[in-house]
């Protein structure tokens, strides 16, 4: 069941990084022979886009992720040197696209995208849309931490297709209408792109290096947490919980203690259920991590599945 689920998420994942390179080339190829600087600028940050989801499969094996057999091939202390890689190859063709436009910006009249340029550019937005619904889908259904990674992502590469559409539209209409300022914006979008993707270079340079910025939360703020996992029946006391914050995210790690005369397999039930909970009530709670032990105390003692029938627990599933 776990290599079946572990299999379709990377079939998901790798489904995405083909999708975003086919993309690439697409803009790319198109924005290259019309000259548009905004369409080459869009398929360049489908490039980054795909090798940011290839660093995070990287990354993923050096922590332990066991579902990527081939990024479990890689020797773990040369996967920061290829995301680093990766970086400085965006990082300078990000410069080079800068350069690119500026030179478009200061010439006489720069190039104007034709209209295949722009079919070229509503096509890849469409199907740019259905993979992303495709991966947000699927990660939101098998309950995947990447599910807010999926959203950030999408929100920047959606703001770098409507930059280079924008520039390309007003572009056109400035040739159409004998407006020669128009004629710049194409260069302007292809210049804002670049700069997206000069920051998608050095964040993936941070957290090559650096991993992931991760902050655990306070005291006050993991008592909600800590209140929703006691109120699981079976769940005797929680040894330990720390939450950890990433971006908008939220990761936890428990450890709980239930009771010595029930099995493995109730127990591991019973952390199901405290997991479900957690992620059901808590939306920024992307990824649980529950583990158990039997409560060893002076006996008798009394869980809170173990009330009296006349009396009523205030405990809440």
């Amino acid at each position: 069941m776990k290599s079946e689920r572990s299999r379709s998420s990377e079939t998901a994942a790798w489904t995405g990084i083909a999708g975003d390179l086919i993309l690439a080339l697409i803009k790319g190829a198109a924005g290259y022979v019309s000259g548009s600087k905004a369409l080459m600028g869009d398929g360049l940050y489908a490039a980054s886009d795909a090798a940011a989801a290839l660093a995070r499969r990287l990354n993923a094996g050096k922590s332990g992720y066991r579902g990527d057999r081939r990024s479990n091939n890689i020797n773990p202390g040369t996967r920061p040197a290829i995301s680093v890689l990766f970086a400085v190859l965006l990082l300078m063709t990000g410069l080079e696209l800068a350069s690119t436009a500026v030179r478009s910006l200061i010439a006489d009249e720069p190039s104007v995208p034709g209209i295949y340029a722009l079919i070229a550019a509503l096509a890849a937005l469409v199907l740019k849309e259905a993979l992303f619904q495709f991966q947000y889908r699927f990660a939101k259904k098998k309950g995947e931490a990447e599910v807010n990674v999926h959203i950030n992502e999408h929100r920047f590469s959606l703001y770098s297709s409507l930059t280079a559409l924008l520039g390309m539209i007003g572009a056109m209409a400035g040739q159409a209408f004998g407006l020669d300022f128009l004629l710049y914006l194409d260069p302007v979008a292809g210049l804002l792109i670049a700069c997206l993707v000069l920051r998608k270079g050095y964040s993936l340079i941070v957290q090559s290096v650096h991993g992931p910025l991760v902050e655990e939360l306070r005291e006050e703020d993991v008592r909600p947490y800590m209140e929703t996992v006691q109120r699981v029946r079976g769940i005797v006391t929680i040894e330990s919980l720390k939450a950890l914050e990433h971006d908008d995210t939220v990761s936890i790690d428990a450890f709980i203690s239930v009771s010595p005369r029930i099995t493995v397999q109730e127990a591991q039930e019973i952390a199901d259920r405290a997991k479900t909970l957690l992620m059901t009530r808590f939306a920024r709670v992307t990824d649980v991590k529950i583990q158990f032990s039997p409560y060893q105390s002076v006996y008798p003692y009394k869980t809170n599945h173990e009330l009296p029938e006349n009396e009523v627990s205030p405990l809440i599933q």
